[in-house]
Order: structure tokens, then C-alpha cells, then sequence
């Protein structure tokens, strides 16, 4: 369980400095507000995190793109219901693809 709570957070994070790389207007804008806010002389904390807007809105898009688990945890329905014009009968398992909602541009 260790493994695959560190594996997960390791395989994100390595996903969002990759879409740093490919963007690097993003990575100057994050980097620039950073250094307005935290300066050079101190470490970043906790606490500095919300005072960082632009930073946030980069850690949210890199978990939307890349999330740590693309299918959440299996429902079971317990009734009969109509989801998107499917009908999903009682008892049936349901998977929910985070993956796929986050990159519908309908969404």
C-alpha cells in the first residue's frame, strides 16, 4: 500500500513537470508568481500555497490531464436507472472514467 500511495503521487507529479516542459509560458508564469510571492530568501510552506492562484490553477490542470487514478472505485447500482440514456440494472457494477470526463470538451 506504501508503494502505491508514493508510486501515484511520484507518477503525477512527474506527469505535471512534463506538461511544464511542453509549456514553458505556463512554467515562466508559475515560476514569476512565485518569486513575487516567496521571494529568494525563504523556503515555501503550506501556508504561502494559497496565495499562490496562478501555482493552484497549474497543480488543478495537472491533476485533471494526468489523474492519479484514471477509474474511481466501482459503484453498484441499487436500483434500475437511466444514466446518460443507458439503462444500468439493478445490481450492475458502474466504473466511472475520470480520465475520459476530464478531457470531454463538453464538460
Amino acid at each position: 500500500m506504501i508503494t502505491a500511495g508514493t508510486d501515484t503521487t511520484a507518477i503525477t507529479i512527474e506527469w505535471a513537470m512534463a506538461e511544464l516542459i511542453k509549456n514553458p509560458r505556463v512554467q515562466q508564469k508559475a515560476q514569476e508568481e512565485l518569486d513575487r510571492v516567496i521571494g529568494f530568501e525563504r523556503v515555501m510552506t503550506d501556508s504561502d500555497f494559497s496565495n499562490l492562484p496562478y501555482l493552484q490553477y497549474v497543480a488543478k490542470e495537472g491533476l485533471r490531464l494526468h489523474p492519479p487514478t484514471p477509474l474511481m472505485l466501482p459503484h453498484r447500482a441499487n436500483a434500475n436507472v437511466k444514466i446518460g440514456g443507458y439503462d444500468i440494472p439493478k445490481g450492475s457494477n458502474v466504473h466511472v472514467n475520470v480520465w475520459a470526463i476530464a478531457r470531454d470538451p463538453k464538460v
